[in-house]
């Protein structure tokens, strides 16, 4: 299965030196991008994308019909170098939230 990741540089540069490839994308419209090419298949067959919470902010809705979809790859969502973002509903619990499972 391969991995796939969007994040910040530091985050993409980590898993790079894990031998998993990413893009980086500070930007809606660069997060969009890669988002689209790895769900195209550009990138290969992708099984699991890795995504940092603040590239998922940047677009909650699209990941959100995405996992809704049952779409592959799969979308892990993890913190970056930061960490957790105070406040922020995980994306597990929010497509709990709209299926109808108790949070």
């Amino acid at each position: 299965m391969n991995f796939y990741v969007i994040g910040d540089e530091d985050v993409v540069l980590g898993f790079r030196f894990a031998g998993i490839h990413g893009s980086i994308a500070d930007t809606a419209d660069e997060a969009n991008e890669a988002f689209d090419k790895v769900t195209s298949g550009e990138y290969g067959e992708i099984g699991i994308l890795i995504i940092t919470e603040k590239v998922s902010l940047l677009m909650e809705d699209k990941i959100m019909q995405w996992q809704l979809a049952g779409n592959y790859p799969l979308i892990v969502e993890i913190p970056d170098m930061t960490g957790h973002i105070e406040g922020k509903t995980s994306l597990l619990d929010s497509i709990k939230k709209a299926v109808g499972i108790a949070v």
